[in-house]
């Protein structure tokens, strides 16, 4: 009798494998994107695109502000870092983790709004719509396409 189990898992290895390319692609080109963005507005380190947690502290630099309503809030970065750890922190908590990860996903997505709208205003919906869809490879080809436009203050 015939078992098809070992190929099933290399096609599953494969797709895996796939995955993690296109994963390690979409990072780069996110890392370039970002770097150049905070090269061109002065930001201090823009290296720190490259490094997990620190390419969040450049989305942050690049919007500076974030909006609820009507109030608006400074220091995005530091928003978005402490938002991060405590994902990190209470993520694992039953209901509570659920809910803080879930209000950190709109706070992500609400700062790559700003930030498509700052550097492709008339895109920004769809690329916004993309990075939700394809979010294994979709930030890193708008980011990485969007780098050399010049910004405009989102107000």
């Amino acid at each position: 009798m015939y078992n098809d189990g070992g190929a099933i898992l290399a096609l599953f290895g494969g797709f895996m494998f796939l995955f993690l390319l296109i994963g390690i692609a979409n990072y780069v080109l996110m890392a370039i994107g970002l770097m150049k963005m905070a090269q061109n507005q002065g930001i201090e380190n823009p290296w720190l695109a490259w490094v997990p947690v620190g390419n969040i502290y450049i989305i942050g630099k690049l919007i500076r502000t974030i909006e609820f309503g009507a109030n608006k809030y400074e220091k995005a970065e530091m928003i978005l870092l402490i938002g991060f750890a405590a994902t990190v922190v209470l993520g694992a908590i039953p209901l509570i983790g659920t809910l803080i990860s879930l209000a950190y996903m709109v706070l992500s997505f609400m700062c790559m709004f700003k930030l498509y709208k700052m550097y492709a205003a008339e895109s920004a919906t769809l690329y916004l719509i993309l990075s939700i869809v394809f979010a294994i490879i979709a930030p890193g080809i708008i980011l990485f396409k969007i780098k050399d436009n010049t910004p405009v203050e989102v107000v």
